[in-house]
């Protein structure tokens, strides 16, 4: 991507469910996100964290309003290309780790490459692995090692190829204290470093010296 990662969030509404059963998940959130800046997205459960985070990652398309990154508007795009925008420039870090369970560490990160069409050099995903403090690690599978060890793997995917924006939806909530803020400071440096967008949704008040802003949820509104 040639300009910086930017993110605008223009009067964005979401719901789900029809009729009586519809749910306001989002309601015209407006926002910008900027590269360099680490933001964290926090709320109540179902104040619409994960909506929104969903919506300018491009996993899920508004019923309302635009989403413009540096890469385009992508609230307008249909799932074919919301898909390659998501390859192409985003990295994604979830609670549940999500790793093959049949494959090793350095097998999970070849595979994420697989998948997106790209080829790196075996070195490359080793120094990927030790960036995040797991070298000589990289054959061990996932039921071989601890949730610290299996997040910053997951973290170490997500990053690989090196993504303009990168979206973290509570990757702190299953790990202790010290693999915690081992990870946010692995995202921290990121931002630092190489200038990324970074949206992390999270309920864990230790993250908050990391972050740059934290923006607050309410009924799937920004309230602070």
């Amino acid at each position: 991507m040639s300009s910086a990662p930017s993110i605008s969030v223009r009067g964005v509404s979401l719901s789900f469910g029809k009729s009586r059963a519809r749910t306001m998940a989002l309601q015209g959130v407006f926002a910008e996100f900027q590269a360099g800046q680490f933001t964290i997205v926090g709320g109540p459960s179902g104040s619409g964290k994960t909506s929104l985070l969903s919506v300018i990652g491009g996993l899920l398309s508004p019923d309302e309003g635009a989403v413009v990154t540096s890469a385009g508007e992508i609230s307008g795009m249909d799932k074919g290309a919301l898909a390659a925008f998501r390859r192409q420039h985003c990295g994604f870090v979830f609670q549940g780790f999500r790793l093959f369970d049949a494959l090793s560490a350095a097998e999970n990160l070849a595979m994420s490459l697989a998948l997106r069409q790209m080829h790196l050099p075996r070195r490359a995903i080793d120094a990927a692995l030790d960036a995040v403090g797991l070298s000589g690690k990289a054959r061990l599978r996932p039921n071989e090692m601890s949730g610290g060890e299996k997040q910053r793997v997951a973290v170490a995917r997500a990053l690989l190829h090196e993504p303009a924006y990168v979206f973290a939806d509570e990757p702190t909530a299953s790990l202790d204290r010290e693999s915690g803020l081992r990870v946010a400071e692995l995202l921290r440096d990121l931002v630092v470093r190489k200038g990324r967008l970074l949206v992390l949704v999270s309920h864990d008040e230790r993250l908050t010296p990391f972050a740059d802003r934290v923006l607050s949820m309410e009924d799937g509104r920004i309230v602070s």
